[in-house]
């Protein structure tokens, strides 16, 4: 049950679509309902009685209304149209005419909370596929103006009716586009627009995820669709957008070209599926250009060295370059057996060299002394080696890192238009996957107690076991995130000294994580858990 406090506002037509929407009023008046939505199905000739509950937590006794109007999906960011029914138009064939509700005042105690009954008669012609109405209760009614009806500024709850009238039903949708605002970018940070439509004669709740993988294959995000929620519905013959952006945590490693699959699932009477793949490219340039500028400088100042080396080599052996080069291009000129010139390899000359200084030194002194003088005087060739060992470790670090299995995301739903909603960490859509799964009903709290968890573990979901653990303690966990770039072995408990009685309580619930006391102001009112590797085993 959601609690609406109101303030004064006109009411307008255009409403937020498939949510309750409320109109508040300049007092200091609270009203709630419940339930916010109801999907039925039902076949033509029957019937269905229930009741809605509204809730006056005020001092003082409020007064309502209760009418029922027929909605439609406006636009396609969510919103709808709610539709009065002049008494000139009734004609029997729209779900708010076969709504029976109170009518007129309704005094619901200081305090208390009121029924409201509700029957609704499904008439014998009615077509099949969907219908649509709503409940709005509120501190006035719809009035009558000219053949008009007319919603006057009120305090106002809405309760959502979805009904599924069964015969010839056409469950029919397609993903008509699934695009990124932007095909490059800088950072691993894209928009998404996914556009479902909805093609037939009933409502369909598309559900589904996009998996985001980057050019090696690896997942570097999941965004769950109506996976949780009863709402993000869509009317017959009507599209649906729906926006998400999704922010990975940034690494070189994962530069290139990403792959986005949405995948959606819809459908009651047989289960049906629509896919769309889009790609996008996380190029940060002026980090590119400082790596190719890298390359260019290290293969250079490799060729640089190869050439040094091979000249010192020469000299050693007696040979000029003039007289080098004139010897292979006469090998070279020769197309039936190659001739190698007459002298050792440059490697090869070097090892023998090292050889019998190390013959001649007959103390481990003077052995150590011939030895960096040996590596002064090769100084161009162990410096090359030196740089082709470094350049190999790189590509196995980047290889490394570009396979790695786990990083942390955010996930921000986007709701008309408003880009300013709260992101949902990785962690936190794992711990929906899990508590969806649960049989059994959280448990009630009981400690005031607020625990923030991060999870440092480097295995996604050890983080979002914990919070379950937690929160069947009794605890309130106020945040849930993963911080992979910490990776951290132990658990670790921080806390005030204030709370040190709760922290001791989270500690043995987690195999006696150490407690660390910190008088912070972060930490003044709060438990932070630092979940460490030790949990994911």
């Amino acid at each position: 049950m959601g609690t609406i406090n109101l303030k004064l506002f006109s009411l307008l037509l255009l409403l937020s679509a498939l949510v309750p929407n409320f109109v508040v009023a300049q007092e200091a008046v609270t009203l709630s309902i419940s339930p916010t939505l109801y999907d039925m199905s039902a076949e033509p000739g029957q019937s269905w009685s229930g009741s809605l509950k509204i809730v006056n937590v005020n001092p003082f006794d409020l007064t309502v209304y209760a009418e029922v109007v027929n909605f439609e999906q406006r636009g396609e960011t969510g919103e709808a149209r709610f539709i009065p029914i002049l008494d000139a138009e009734r004609d029997g064939s729209t779900m708010a005419e076969w709504f029976t509700v109170p009518t007129g005042a309704i005094v619901v105690p200081r305090e208390q909370s009121y029924e409201i009954p509700i029957t609704v008669h499904f008439p014998l012609g009615a077509s099949p596929g969907g219908h649509y109405a709503a409940i709005l209760v509120g501190t006035k009614p719809i009035r009558a103006e000219d053949g008009q009806a007319k919603l006057q500024t009120a305090q106002m709850v809405t309760s959502l009716f979805f009904a599924r009238i069964a015969g010839d039903v056409n469950e029919s949708g397609t993903i008509r586009e699934f695009t990124t605002t932007k095909g490059l970018l800088g950072t691993p940070e894209a928009t998404f627009t996914l556009r479902f439509e909805n093609k037939g004669n009933v409502h369909l709740q598309p559900r589904g995820d996009i998996v985001i993988t980057n050019m090696w294959g690896e997942e570097r995000g999941v965004i769950p669709i109506n996976q949780y929620t009863d709402y993000g519905k869509v009317l017959p013959e009507s599209t649906r957008n729906y926006s998400f952006t999704w922010k990975g945590d940034w690494s070189i490693a994962d530069i290139g070209r990403y792959t986005a699959v949405a995948t959606l699932g819809y459908g009651e009477e047989e289960k049906q599926f629509s896919s769309s793949k889009t790609y996008f490219w996380v190029l940060p340039i002026m980090l590119l250009l400082g790596v190719f500028f890298g390359l260019a400088l290290f293969f250079g100042l490799l060729t640089w060295l190869v050439r040094m080396y091979v000249r010192h080599m020469l000299t050693m052996a007696g040979i000029g370059i003039e007289d080098f080069e004139s010897v292979r291009e006469r090998a070279q000129s020769k197309t039936s057996v190659r001739q190698k010139p007459a002298l050792h390899a440059p490697l090869e000359a070097g090892i023998l060299d090292l050889t019998k200084r190390m013959q001649a030194s007959v103390s481990l002194l003077s052995r150590l002394r011939e030895l960096l003088q040996f590596v002064m005087q090769y100084r161009y060739f162990f410096l090359g080696v030196i740089l082709i060992i470094g350049f190999v470790l790189a590509l196995i670090w980047y290889i490394q890192n570009a396979n790695t299995e786990h990083r942390a995301y955010e996930v921000t739903y986007i709701e008309s238009g408003d880009a300013t909603s709260t992101p949902v960490s990785s962690e936190e859509i794992l711990y929906n996957e899990l508590k969806a799964k649960q049989e059994t009903p959280s448990a009630s709290l009981t400690s005031s107690t607020t625990v923030h968890i991060v999870n440092r573990s480097g295995v996604p979901g050890t983080g979002a076991d914990a919070r379950l653990m937690i929160e069947g303690a009794g605890y309130n966990v106020a945040s849930l995130a993963a911080d992979f770039d910490q990776i951290q072995e132990r658990t670790v408990i921080v806390s005030s000294s204030a709370l040190y009685t709760d922290a001791i309580a989270l500690s043995k619930l987690l195999s006696n994580a150490p407690v660390s006391l910190s008088d912070e102001a972060e930490h003044a009112d709060t438990v932070t858990i630092y979940i460490g590797s030790d949990m994911s085993l």
